[in-house]
């Protein structure tokens, strides 16, 4: 074979060569595009997907929360600013309106229930109620009777006096003072086990602070917010909160141990009512902010 053969032959076989790359490099990007469009495709089912799961998951509660009837909630409403009756006859206050917004986020109807304290668990474990949200601190010794839901309110005991008071500046001072409590408060159960006071037991706690004002006793121990809220509300009867909080203690809606499917509701609900920031809101209504 010639040179000149060879050389053809060379140019015809880089050509060929040139061609082939050309025409393979369509094919390439084809292969890229369709794969990117598989890709596409199957994140728009997957994202589908998970929305339907998502809506499967809120049908599924609202109908839970739905076959829970209607709720029947107790409250002793002589507790303000927690519960109390207002001028139009309403049971109204902080934990009404929180219990409110709950049950609106969990989706189930209710009623309140004014009751007395004295024997309200005894009253909710028998079943008289399905819940009961009244300031009341989660205790190991009520646990034994009632669940409670997830904490609420962190509150603390605190003591109250009159203004001119000059004796008494904490529990120390209490031997042989009288001292004001609701009866079956945690105010009453720590005065009986942590000072020589003599307590004094009231079916209401504001009762308690008007016997402090007329003279009948010493001091008043009660939830700070409580207390707080009295005093300001009440600048005629003359009374201070002494500094320091004595207690560290978490108020909990207490559930009947038959109903799981009531503290459920409860619980997701209080989760839904803080992550909304509602429960901010009703908190500054009552104590302002922090």
């Amino acid at each position: 074979m010639t040179i000149k053969k060879l050389l053809w032959s060379f140019i015809a076989l880089l050509l060929a060569s040139t061609l082939l790359l050309t025409a393979c490099a369509p094919a390439t990007d084809a292969t890229e595009e369709a794969v990117a469009e598989q890709d596409a495709e199957e994140a728009v089912e997957e994202e589908a997907a998970a929305e339907e799961d998502t809506t499967e998951a809120e049908s599924e509660s609202a109908d839970q929360a739905s076959d829970l009837g209607t709720v029947t909630i107790g409250t002793n409403a002589e507790y303000p600013p927690f519960e109390f009756v207002d001028e139009d006859g309403n049971i109204s206050g902080f934990d009404i309106e929180l219990m409110e917004a709950i049950a609106a986020e969990a989706g189930f109807d209710y009623e309140f229930v004014n009751t007395r304290w004295d024997g309200i668990f005894v009253a909710l474990a028998s079943g008289e109620f399905d819940a009961v949200i009244s300031a009341a601190t989660i205790t190991a010794e009520r646990a034994e009777m009632v669940n409670f839901s997830d904490p609420y309110f962190n509150a603390g005991q605190r003591l109250a006096v009159r203004a001119d008071e000059t004796e008494i500046t904490g529990p120390e001072d209490l031997t042989g003072k009288k001292v004001g409590v609701q009866l079956g408060t945690t105010g009453d159960i720590w005065l009986t086990d942590n000072t020589e006071a003599e307590v004094v037991r009231y079916d209401e706690n504001t009762l308690a602070f008007q016997a402090l004002a007329n003279g009948d006793v010493d001091a008043v121990m009660a939830d700070g917010p409580t207390a707080v809220d009295i005093i300001k509300a009440n600048p005629e009867m003359d009374l201070t909160i002494l500094d320091g909080v004595y207690t560290d203690e978490e108020y909990g809606i207490a559930v009947n141990k038959e109903r799981d499917d009531v503290l459920a509701a409860i619980n997701d609900g209080l989760a839904a009512v803080r992550e909304s920031g509602e429960y901010d809101q009703i908190y500054d209504a009552y104590f302002g902010t922090e």
